[in-house]
């Protein structure tokens, strides 16, 4: 009879202990805006620097190196996504100060004016489906590598438009947080 509880006990802690436990995490708006504009801020000018900057300032002054718990943002999917993005930005701007774009308020980019030139119409459709399916992709892998809860996609989703509505040009059409349509002034 003993044996019997015993073998029914281990059974039973033998099941208990398989569980699995999903632990996620919740960010502060201010780590996800951070890491917003690490990835949407538009990349560096190249401006050709000067026998100074490229010989004696680098090599007087080292690199700050801060350490804070941001959100991670190193994957090689992320990287790929921001370089495709920022391959094709000067593009996208254009069309969106010609009010062929619009940013929406949940990280997406739409056609809000379908131009009279087909050429340009399959220009602006293409680069629409390929700046989505990049901004899908920087959303999933942030989700993922970050283990944020489930429900934190929506807050991601608000932070990351509000940062690439910031970086978007003068006249382009902004979707504001009730759902209006604005241009940017």
């Amino acid at each position: 009879m003993n044996r019997k509880i015993g073998v029914i006990f281990l059974l039973i802690l033998g099941l208990v202990g398989c569980a699995v436990v999903n632990v996620y995490v919740t960010f502060p708006e201010e780590k996800v805006k951070k890491a917003a504009e690490d990835l949407l801020a538009p990349p560096p000018s190249k401006t050709p620097q000067s026998f100074l900057d490229i010989f004696f300032t680098k090599n007087l002054y080292a690199d700050e190196v801060i350490i804070t718990k941001d959100l991670k943002t190193d994957s090689p999917k992320i990287k790929e996504a921001k370089e495709k993005m920022d391959s094709w930005r000067e593009i996208l701007d254009q069309f969106k100060k010609d009010g062929y774009i619009g940013e929406t308020n949940d990280f997406k980019v739409v056609i809000k004016e379908i131009p009279k030139s087909s050429e340009i119409e399959k220009k602006v459709r293409k680069i629409v489906d390929d700046e989505n399916k990049q901004r899908e992709i920087m959303i999933k892998e942030l989700l993922k590598i970050n283990n944020a809860a489930p429900e934190e996609e929506k807050k991601f989703r608000k932070v990351f438009s509000e940062v690439a509505q910031k970086y978007s040009p003068v006249n382009t059409w902004i979707q504001l947080s009730d759902g209006f349509w604005t241009k940017k002034k």
